[in-house]
Parts: structure tokens; C-alpha cells; sequence
């Protein structure tokens, strides 16, 4: 009897297998907060999806070094894992367009009556001014589709800075060099 032949992923096909995988965890996040309760989707809730691809990421990573015989360099863990991330963030943005431009685009004022209403608690917490809750509200009510696309475009950018960073500290964990890789030949 034959042992079964091990199957050697490349490094892109992590990245872009992991990446996928993110991607459908952040959509699946979304979409059932979405189902739940539409208000979810503007408060601490939504970072799960963000959470959970950070930590596939990382699990991408661990899964190059599984199936490189436990070894790898600083370099590809961190470009493993940021790949990972920024296919499963792009997935991610690309449904969020989908949802509020496609699914259901009242999602956009349900979202500006969501922060009117946060903002008032906070000025009748005493954390804000009438003055400043009044201009709060003035740019909330300018914010539109354009404005929107504008932030998450810019907010995708300053996430992967953010999860690079994060996975410049987490792969120096996860590295394992080769003990031969700095002996004399």
C-alpha cells in the first residue's frame, strides 16, 4: 500500500486560497450582522470581520511554514500574511459597495440617522457641545454614495498600513530560519 503523495501548495496559492477564505469570513460577518440588525454594521460589531481576517493572515503563514518542513523567513511571513489580508480586505470592500450601492441602498441613510443618533448621546452625556453636535450633524447630513466610496476606498489603504504593521510584530513569532542559512560554505 502506497502512502498518499503531500501535496505542496506554492506560496501563491496560500495567499490567494487563505485570501479568499478571509474575504468570504468578512462577507459571512457582515452579512449576518446585516440580517440581525442593519445598525450593527456601524459599531464595534463590525470589526470581527476584520479581527478574524488579521488571525487568517497568520494562520496563512503558519500553513507556509507547516508545509515548508517548519521553516520561514521573516520576509515571507509578513508577505504571506499582508497578501492574505489585503485579498480578504478587497473582497470585503468590494461586498460593502454591493451591499450599500446594490443590496440595499437606504443602507446609507440608516447609517447617517445611526451616527445622528450616537452623536446626540453624546451631547446630552455632556462629551460634546450643542454647537459642535449641530455642525456634527451638518457634515452627517452632506455625507452621500461619493463620500462613501471615498472612505472606504481610503479606509482599505490605512487598514492593510495598519495590518502590516501588526504583521511585522506577529511574524517575528512565527519565523523560523534555516539553521544552515548563515553557516559558512
Amino acid at each position: 500500500m502506497e502512502e498518499p503523495q503531500k501535496i505542496q501548495l506554492s506560496t501563491k496559492d496560500i495567499i490567494l486560497r487563505y485570501g479568499l477564505v478571509a474575504g468570504g469570513f468578512s462577507i459571512l460577518t457582515i452579512a449576518t450582522l446585516y440580517l440581525v440588525d442593519a445598525s450593527l454594521l456601524f459599531g464595534f460589531y463590525a470589526s470581527i470581520g476584520t479581527v478574524g481576517m488579521l488571525t487568517i493572515g497568520v494562520l496563512a503563514a503558519v500553513k507556509k511554514k507547516a508545509t515548508n518542513d517548519g521553516l520561514i523567513p521573516y520576509g515571507d511571513c509578513v508577505g504571506i500574511s499582508i497578501g492574505t489580508f489585503s485579498i480578504g480586505a478587497v473582497v470585503y470592500t468590494l461586498f460593502s459597495f454591493l451591499l450599500y450601492f446594490v443590496i440595499d441602498p437606504s443602507l446609507v441613510s440608516k447609517m447617517k440617522n445611526a451616527q445622528i443618533e450616537q452623536t446626540e448621546k453624546f451631547m446630552k452625556s455632556g462629551f460634546i457641545k450643542p454647537e459642535a453636535y449641530k455642525e456634527a450633524v451638518a457634515r452627517i447630513e452632506q455625507f452621500n454614495g461619493t463620500k462613501l466610496v471615498y472612505s472606504y476606498s481610503t479606509g482599505l489603504i490605512i487598514l492593510i498600513i495598519i495590518a502590516l504593521i501588526i504583521f511585522l510584530i506577529t511574524s517575528i513569532f512565527v519565523k523560523k530560519d534555516s539553521p544552515f542559512k548563515n553557516s559558512p560554505v
